[in-house]
């Protein structure tokens, strides 16, 4: 019964407060707080669901964060994420594409594409940055750094990541 309570209260301050979310947006954004809009993308690139938004609603949790400021980020269907996770499409230059210091702290505008393969899992607290390709059925462990192309079926870990194991069968 006390369940009840709780979902009917919870319900209802959703309702009462609804029409006061750009207020509260607009006194957030002069405070300088960001909220975010879960399943969203930060940038001008375009973040990509293959499920429906019922689907990825219930396998990506709210504090994921998805930057698509220098490609496009695409999460391929029945995709399961940690809570924490930051997908970015690489915000700078690597050391490695720099030619001159003011080049160092270019931004690409372009290039970085993220592309997360099917049946994946993303742990937690994991950061990706592209670009990259996770390949279907991979995992990535908890607090890793993702930096370069994570095959089908193989278990990444680490800082930056590397291969634990394979994950193919062998019949």
């Amino acid at each position: 019964m006390a369940t009840a309570n709780y979902s009917f209260i919870a319900r209802t301050i959703i309702r009462l407060t609804r029409p006061f979310r750009p207020l509260i947006r607009l006194i957030a954004e002069s405070a300088d707080i960001r909220l975010n809009n879960p399943w969203t993308a930060i940038g001008q690139h375009p973040l990509v669901f293959e499920d429906s938004k019922e689907k990825y609603s219930q396998q990506i949790p709210k504090s994921v964060y998805f930057n698509t400021r220098s490609g496009k980020i695409v999460v391929g269907a029945n995709t399961v994420f940690g809570e924490d996770v930051m997908v970015l499409t690489g915000k700078h230059n690597a050391i490695s594409e720099v030619i001159s210091e003011k080049d160092l702290h270019a931004v690409p505008d372009d290039g970085r594409e993220v592309i997360i393969g099917r049946n994946c899992y993303i742990g937690s607290g994991a950061i990706i940055i592209g670009k990259v390709t996770i390949g279907d059925y991979a995992v990535i462990g908890a607090g890793s750094v993702v930096t370069k192309d994570v095959p089908p079926m193989m278990m990444y870990a680490g800082i930056p990541a590397q291969k634990i194991k394979d994950l193919k069968r062998n019949d």
